[in-house]
């Protein structure tokens, strides 16, 4: 793994694990969200999409620099583009994941309220 990859795969870790923190301890601590036992699938979905992502992210940067180096399995340097970038998007996905957990925490709750 090359610095800027490992560099890479340790700032997604550490947006994720910021955005975890957030999600699954600050917002049911303060009652703004669900409880903890009711996000618990999703903190387990959350651990395999964030983790994920995060290689993803690092092996993006893998993947533009070998294909820089080397043609060998795709030739057309639209598709490499393109599949790097795919690539790099899903990491960011699974990375942002969280965000979808506070989102629905943050809308759900206020309607839960209005309903009542």
């Amino acid at each position: 793994m090359s610095d800027l990859a490992r560099k890479d795969f340790f700032v997604c870790l550490g947006i994720w694990l910021a955005l975890e923190i957030i999600g699954f301890a600050i917002l049911p601590a303060l009652g703004l969200g669900q409880t903890r036992t009711s996000l618990q699938s999703w903190f387990l979905v959350s651990l395999l999409f964030g983790v994920g992502g995060a290689i993803l992210t690092a092996s993006s940067t893998q993947l533009g620099n070998f294909f820089q180096n080397q043609t060998l399995f795709i030739h057309n340097k639209l598709l490499q583009a393109l599949f790097v970038l795919l690539v790099s998007w899903l990491g960011l996905l699974g990375v942002g994941f969280p965000l979808l957990v506070i989102s629905l925490q943050l809308f759900t709750k206020p309607l839960e309220l209005l309903k009542s």
